[in-house]
């Protein structure tokens, strides 16, 4: 969807050709979904769903799945991926975030790695917090492109990408602030997962930048026996909310 760090043709160049497919066991944010998100039986809604790795986990958990993109294959292949993996499905609307208007409220309205892509995140960040039902979960995640481990990484082998992304945007206290003056009550707020890089590909990225990230990929195992959930390093930002009934 349309934003002021990249563009909407970006996104449909590297969804074309994507396989779709929930997140596997062991995945950082899968875990963090499993361990704060309820099993539930009512309407969930991710905003910029495609491609849907994450909406799927909270399919396994019960929820009825929506979703809301401008990829152009969020309405001709997610919906029927989503039934065939025998999850219940709602609507799916190729549309707007920002201008798209729902007729109903949510039982979890969610995102994953969407805000951070917008001048205006914090009206995005709004948006959500709007469409969640009384009682209902407001739930965000992003990259933790802040902490300085992970911020000098990025910086001197995956400039490009993080070009594409608002780092004013991830900051978790921050949600807080914002949803709690909303109503809500929250639930976890922070960093969260042990150490973790990736990097996009690059073509103008030299040989050395190449195999340092190799020897970084290498490491991370070792680095994976540090604690989990430092903000200098942690791979992502998260927050789970409960809107007051």
């Amino acid at each position: 969807m349309p934003g002021n760090f990249t563009t909407q043709a970006r996104w449909d160049v590297s969804y074309r050709d994507v396989a779709l497919q929930a997140a596997p066991l062991g995945d950082p944010v899968r875990g963090w979904l499993e361990r704060w998100v309820p099993r539930g039986q009512g309407p969930c809604l991710e905003l910029g769903c495609f491609p849907g790795r994450y909406l799927a986990v909270l399919g396994e958990l019960g929820y009825e799945l929506h979703g809301v993109d401008l990829t152009p294959r969020v309405e001709s292949d997610l919906p029927a991926w989503l039934q065939q993996q025998a999850y219940r499905v709602g609507q799916f609307i190729k549309g707007d975030v920002f201008t798209h208007t729902f007729a109903r409220k949510f039982e979890v309205v969610c995102s994953f790695g969407l805000i951070e892509h917008f001048g205006n995140w914090t009206e995005l960040v709004d948006i959500h917090a709007g469409l969640v039902e009384q009682g209902g979960l407001l739930v965000l995640a992003t990259p933790n492109f802040r902490g300085w481990v992970q911020h000098g990484l990025h910086a001197w082998l995956d400039g490009a990408n993080l070009a594409e992304h608002n780092l004013a945007a991830m900051r978790p206290n921050q949600w807080s602030h914002q949803v709690r003056d909303a109503g809500f009550e929250i639930l976890i707020s922070g960093w969260f997962g042990t150490f973790d890089f990736w990097a996009n590909a690059d073509p103008r990225r030299s040989r050395f930048k190449r195999a340092i990230i190799k020897v970084v990929r290498r490491l991370i195992p070792m680095f994976r026996l540090l604690p989990e959930g430092v903000t200098a390093y942690a791979p992502y930002c998260g927050l789970v909310a409960r809107k007051a009934g």
